[in-house]
């Protein structure tokens, strides 16, 4: 691909940003959705496909942890449902910053039942196009 460039004068130089985006395309965002909920999982997950995100998905906050652990390519942002069997967002989100590994990747809840304090929170239902533009505040 750098054949095709010639550099004769100053003018005709491309930039190193073109040169860049054309060698390495960019990366799709990825996110990470963590709700007990399969068919509200699945109905959020192709929104995020829809928008071009890369998705990855856990039944509860300790298949979600297990997950982060031993995925090479971890997520961009995390989705969590604060009310789960087995390890709620709440459990989850403890133990996410204790691991320095993952500690640093963002989470926002999902939820019906009121906020986080100190945390990013989208309140159930939500309105897609709402949500669609917090992920990419969040991410982007």
């Amino acid at each position: 691909m750098l054949e095709n460039y010639q550099y004769q004068d100053s003018n005709n130089h491309p930039s190193f940003r073109d040169l860049q985006s054309e060698l390495f395309p960019q990366r799709r965002r990825k996110i990470m959705v963590i709700d007990d909920d399969q068919d509200f999982r699945l109905s959020v997950c192709e929104l995020l496909v829809d928008e071009g995100f890369s998705v990855t998905t856990a039944k509860d906050g300790e298949t979600g942890l297990n997950s982060l652990i031993h995925q090479p390519d971890l997520p961009d942002l995390i989705l969590v449902d604060l009310m789960m069997p087995v390890k709620s967002g709440l459990e989850f989100r403890r133990e996410q910053l204790q691991l320095d590994e993952i500690s640093n990747i963002p989470v926002m809840f999902m939820t019906g039942h009121g906020y986080v304090d100190g945390e990013r929170c989208l309140l159930k239902p939500f309105d897609e196009r709402e949500f669609i533009a917090e992920i990419k505040k969040s991410i982007i």
